[in-house]
Formats: structure tokens, C-alpha cells, sequence
């Protein structure tokens, strides 16, 4: 054949030439405009979380939660003592959230204590003494995320107390 082909008008009406050209089409589609990675509710969802509660059997867990629990005491009773032992107040309710690696993906208060800065000192405590140890492999294994509820008592020094529900 010569430099000159010549082809014929069928072959860029195929359906082959058709599923090319949209395969070039769906490419440059991705290239153009990346896809944004958001977290749904099913996402949330589907990731292995345990919410720790007092009827929690798994002994590993509670281990975890109770060692996490006894650094917040220690160190929220040292660098916390300046809280006022006001009684004109309840105790606040919070929920941590602990990833497997340590780290707190949230700190959320429950249920106020009626004081501002009684409410922001127990977030405060939680942040400050982060990142806390990573999962045991056992616990991580099973959990992405640990979800721990407490009564924060601020009475003579921190108590975290196991809310009945």
C-alpha cells in the first residue's frame, strides 16, 4: 500500500471504533476531574466499632479502656486540679473516640455539665494526653475504632464512672 490509505467511512462507524472512542471519552473524563473521597453513612456504617458499656465481656477491651482510663485520671488530676469543686453543677457525660492507632477522632460531650469550662476541660484533657496506645492486635483485629462513654466526676479529684444505661 502507498503513504495515501484510504479507508473506508464503515470502519470509524464501527461498533468497535464506537467503544474506543468512549473509552477515550470515559478516560479523559477521569483524568479531567478526579473523584472526591467523602465518607457516607455507610462507610460509618461498615467500619468495626465497639461501644464500650458496663455489660462489656470482652476482657482485652476492658483492659484497653481501663488503662486508657487510668492516664486520663493520673494526668487530668495533675494538670487539672485548678478545676473549681463548685457543686452548683453536674457531672458531664462525654463520649471519646479512639482509633485503632491512639489517636481521638472525636470528643463529644453528652451531656453538659452546665459549665462551659468544666465541659471544655474535660475535651481539653482528652486532647492533651492524645495520642493514647495503639490497639493491641487482638482488639485491632476486630475494631477500627473504640467507642468509650463516661460520667467525668471532678468531686476531690477526676473519677471516670461507667454510666448505667
Amino acid at each position: 500500500m502507498s503513504g495515501n490509505q484510504v479507508w473506508s467511512k464503515d470502519i470509524f462507524n464501527s461498533d468497535l471504533a464506537n467503544r474506543s472512542k468512549q473509552q477515550l471519552r470515559d478516560m479523559d473524563a477521569l483524568r479531567a476531574a478526579p473523584p472526591v473521597a467523602r465518607k457516607t453513612e455507610a462507610d460509618e456504617r461498615s467500619r468495626r466499632r465497639s461501644i464500650l458499656g458496663s455489660l462489656e465481656r470482652e476482657v482485652p477491651l476492658r483492659m484497653y479502656v481501663d488503662s486508657w482510663r487510668q492516664k486520663i485520671e493520673r494526668n487530668g488530676n495533675l494538670n487539672y486540679s485548678q478545676v473549681s469543686k463548685d457543686k452548683a453543677r453536674g457531672d458531664p457525660v462525654a463520649l471519646v473516640v479512639l482509633r485503632s492507632d491512639g489517636s481521638v477522632e472525636e470528643v463529644a460531650i453528652l451531656r453538659s455539665s452546665g459549665r462551659a469550662d468544666l465541659d471544655e476541660a474535660v475535651k481539653r484533657i482528652v486532647r492533651v494526653n492524645a495520642p493514647y496506645a495503639a490497639f493491641p492486635p487482638n482488639i485491632a483485629a476486630k475494631y477500627d475504632v473504640i467507642e468509650i462513654r463516661r460520667i467525668w466526676s471532678f468531686e476531690d479529684s477526676l473519677k471516670l464512672v461507667e454510666e448505667l444505661r
